[in-house]
């Protein structure tokens, strides 16, 4: 599932509340494949919402990896190597990757790219595991793009931060563009950001 959105618009968020309620309400471990980020900045920031990563480490439910992003196209190579080993370590049954632009700006011929990163997408299908992959683009571009990422994934979710020049204020977003095999909402859904995470309220008029 390919979670699309410009800087600021909650993807990295609903990527650790997918995480954390997949292990607190379905027993499900997970593993975080994080290019950008450090571990410590992103615990502190899910401690904000109740969400102890940390905690859920050492009881061997959750693994978090950082890997430059030419560190991954050598795990490939070996057929997954250490993102393998951590899922099958701890059971998992979900991951996050965040994000696949990083991982993208490696090549810089498009056709390569894009085949390094259907070859990423076709192990993870492999393992058997429910895969959010984080694009640092705007829904728009992927959406249009002939060949991007969104052709070559089962589902696209576009996170949005808009500007309502009417109003002079700002909504969160989320619009699911597709989920190959089932049915969704059409709707452009509100986003709000509470206590315990990210909320949808699809019943809320978004401009």
């Amino acid at each position: 599932m390919l979670i699309a959105g410009t800087a600021g618009t909650g993807k990295t968020l609903l990527s650790m509340q997918f995480l954390y309620e997949g292990i607190k309400k379905f027993d499900e471990n997970s593993v975080f494949i994080s290019f950008e980020e450090d571990k410590g900045s992103l615990y502190e920031h899910a401690l904000q919402f109740g969400w102890d990563f940390k905690n859920l480490e050492e009881e061997e439910k959750f693994r978090m990896l950082f890997f430059k992003p030419h560190q991954v196209t050598k795990i490939l190579e070996e057929g997954g190597g250490q993102i393998r080993d951590a899922l099958s370590e701890i059971n998992a049954k979900r991951v996050v990757i965040d994000s696949i632009t990083a991982y993208g700006l490696l090549f810089r011929d498009e056709y390569t790219r894009r085949e390094k990163i259907l070859e990423f997408f076709n192990l993870l299908g492999r393992w058997g595991i429910t895969s959010l992959v984080i694009a640092e683009e705007s829904p728009e571009k992927i959406e249009n793009k002939e060949g991007s990422i969104a052709f070559i994934s089962d589902a696209v979710i576009a996170m949005n931060y808009a500007q309502d020049s009417e109003k002079d204020t700002r909504v969160h977003s989320l619009e699911i563009i597709k989920m190959r095999g089932t049915r969704h909402t059409n709707k452009l859904c509100a986003i709000g950001f509470e206590k315990t995470g990210l909320r949808v309220y699809p019943d809320v008029e978004v401009f």
